[in-house]
């Protein structure tokens, strides 16, 4: 009754009727839907029903494109759209190289529809032809962009230049797999994206002409992951200032300098090539260097996570888990037992020509130079001032962990060698209440497969 009075005050008055707000709600959803983000949301700001009837407009989970010239030579710039819908995810896929103003075409209906989470790949085999901030493909520039992914593309455009901003000011996480970066990116990048949280850079390729060092300052980030990365020149030198930072996985290279008042615990990978046996390899890992890109560490503000186990791991890397032996130790940084090895481990990386000055609550760990001592890994276990068992878990590929278990000799001899190690570095009455506990010293994971967990 009252939206016939209403129209009948609007004939009266002149007023032209107001034909949409008339509709069905089916029928209105279906005319919103055609809209962009930005239309919808600004729509809805002048009518409560517009405002309420939002979250019905259909939502798209996840849209994938695969961008290419068809075979016939169809012309893709008027087939190509996107759907009007709210799209929670966008996977665009460039399978080879395709015209520039095609590239800019999907960037633009990337604009319209308000995409915030982007995954952006190229599969050509040849080069990186796609340069994500570049003239016809400035992905960067997308205002609305929240999460973005990059599989295999370039951003040379901020190859050494000078600090410029960049268009995607809130964005929050960044991910590049087999990507072209330079240092002046992500000067940038942290300047342009004060909410950045999250970034993962994994197995980028790095180019520099002035500088040797990669650069990580940010106010904002949380979580960063360094790994991989393939550098020129080889000698490299990687920097992070994050007063912010929670977690933190990196390559162990020439250079490491760390600040990260948050952190107050630590982990260290290493795979050793080619597979031994188990004892041969514990023997090594307390008594050689390391050769290059073959440890990282790992650095966090709560409980260090099992990344053997779990799926956002170091197999997630596609790292050739089947042909190599892979140690994880733990450590407390307020222990300074778990600091002091986990101090010796790093000076011998990279065949002992790793410096590190590494800033983290409440400790600070410092290696400037190179020493005879570091070279010889008899001392490790030694020169601890209090007890702190570290835990070890050790995976391995399956012919080498079925072949030590059918073994029992060569399992006593490892669970042996383990012993001895945690003997050295504690007295002869913590180690007789050590072996009265229940708790077991040595044995099977239970929960990653081909595993042994021991406690040194």
């Amino acid at each position: 009754m009252s939206d016939q009075n209403n129209k009948r005050r609007r004939e009266q008055e002149g007023t032209p009727a107001d034909r949409l707000t008339s509709l069905h709600d089916d029928l209105l959803i279906s005319i919103l839907s055609f809209l962009s983000v930005k239309q919808r949301v600004a729509l809805s700001a002048v009518c409560s029903r517009f405002r309420r009837l939002l979250p019905s407009i259909p939502r798209l989970d996840a849209f994938r494109l695969d961008v290419g010239l068809p075979f016939g030579g169809v012309d893709v710039h008027k087939e190509l759209t996107f759907p009007r819908a709210l799209i929670h995810q966008c996977h665009v896929i460039f399978p080879d190289y395709i015209p520039k103003s095609l590239v800019q075409l999907v960037v633009d209906n990337l604009v319209e529809v308000g995409v915030q989470n982007l995954i952006i790949k190229e599969t050509s085999d040849n080069e990186r032809w796609l340069d994500a901030s570049g003239k016809y493909c400035s992905l960067f520039d997308i205002k609305s962009l929240r999460i973005l992914s990059l599989d295999n593309i370039q951003v040379s455009e901020y190859f050494n230049r000078p600090v410029s901003p960049l268009g995607c000011a809130f964005l929050t996480s960044l991910k590049m797999e087999s990507c072209f970066l330079s240092d002046g990116f992500l000067r940038n990048l942290f300047a342009s994206c004060p909410f950045l949280e999250t970034l993962q850079l994994i197995r980028c390729c790095a180019f520099e002409l002035d500088t040797e060092k990669l650069s990580f300052h940010s106010a904002s980030i949380k979580h960063l992951i360094v790994f991989q990365i393939d550098m020129l020149p080889s000698i490299i030198n990687i920097d992070v200032r994050a007063p912010q930072l929670e977690s933190l996985m990196v390559d162990v290279v020439d250079r490491l300098r760390i600040e990260a008042p948050k952190v107050r615990n630590a982990s260290f990978l290493l795979a050793i090539e080619p597979p031994a046996d188990p004892r041969g390899a514990l023997m090594k890992l307390f008594g050689a260097s390391f050769r290059r890109r073959t440890a990282w560490l790992l650095l966090n503000s709560s409980k260090i996570p099992n990344i053997l186990a779990e799926a956002e791991g170091i197999d997630q890397f596609n790292y050739p888990k089947e042909y190599a032996m892979i140690f994880k130790l733990d450590f407390t940084l307020k222990d300074q037992s778990s600091t002091t090895i986990l101090t010796e481990l790093l000076k011998k990386c990279n065949d002992c020509n790793t410096k590190f000055d590494i800033h983290v609550d409440p400790t600070r760990m410092q290696m400037m130079c190179c020493t005879e001592k570091a070279r010889d890994g008899k001392h490790l276990l030694h020169g601890s001032t209090g007890l702190e068992l570290i835990n070890l878990q050790m995976k391995m590929p399956t012919r080498i962990f079925e072949r030590f278990l059918s073994n029992r000799k060569k399992m006593k001899k490892f669970k042996d060698t383990g012993l001895e190690m945690l003997r050295r570095r504690i007295s002869k009455k913590q180690l007789v209440d050590i072996l009265a506990c229940e708790e077991s010293l040595f044995q099977i994971s239970s929960s990653i497969d081909n595993c042994i967990e021991m406690k040194i």
